[in-house]
């Protein structure tokens, strides 16, 4: 995939995401009260984790262990199976920050190799959510610590809205016409 597609589809979440926060800011409260407990969304995070996981495990070179290589797709399965079963408690936060660290990887290494100008704006975005991906997979009560105050605070919450929407627009505009 191409650093154009990456950002037009990171820019239109994005923005997506701001302005629904702007005119449903009902919707993304609910959303944010019952995300930490769904299983639904675990399912599918943590299935995307363990994808992208194999995926990444499969391209490295791992030297001697390079006779696992097709043992992975199995490993995979096996994690899945084992972290639903065994990581019942706050699940979706702890796969949610799984799927943002492993998604950088290949958007990072797109946009390095991209030699498109400003591609350190889409590398910024994704370094941004490895720290908080990094944040929730040792501590997953941090989501709801994290977004209590813009819960609790409409001038917070909306100001976040506008800004998320502008950084979409922005990303949308780079892969547009930068990219």
């Amino acid at each position: 995939m191409s650093l154009q597609a990456i950002a037009i589809i990171l820019g239109v979440l994005g923005t997506a995401g701001g302005l629904a926060g702007i005119f449903r800011p009902d919707l993304i409260k609910r959303f944010a009260e019952l995300f930490p407990r769904s299983s639904v969304p675990a399912w599918v995070l943590t299935a995307l984790c363990c994808m992208l996981g194999a995926r990444e495990a499969n391209a490295m070179n791992m030297g001697a262990v390079d006779v696992i290589k097709p043992y992975i797709p199995f490993i995979a399965v096996a994690v899945f199976i084992a972290s639903v079963i065994y990581m019942k408690e706050l699940l979706a936060p702890r796969a949610l920050g799984g799927f943002l660290c492993l998604i950088a990887v290949p958007i990072c290494r797109t946009a390095a190799f991209s030699d498109a100008p400003m591609f350190q704006v889409v590398t910024a975005v994704m370094y941004l959510a490895v720290i908080y991906g990094i944040t929730l997979l040792m501590s997953p009560w941090y989501f709801r610590k994290f977004y209590k105050p813009f819960v609790e605070h409409e001038a917070l919450f909306k100001t976040t809205a506008f800004v998320k929407t502008a950084v979409g627009i922005l990303l949308v505009v780079l892969g547009i016409f930068v990219y």
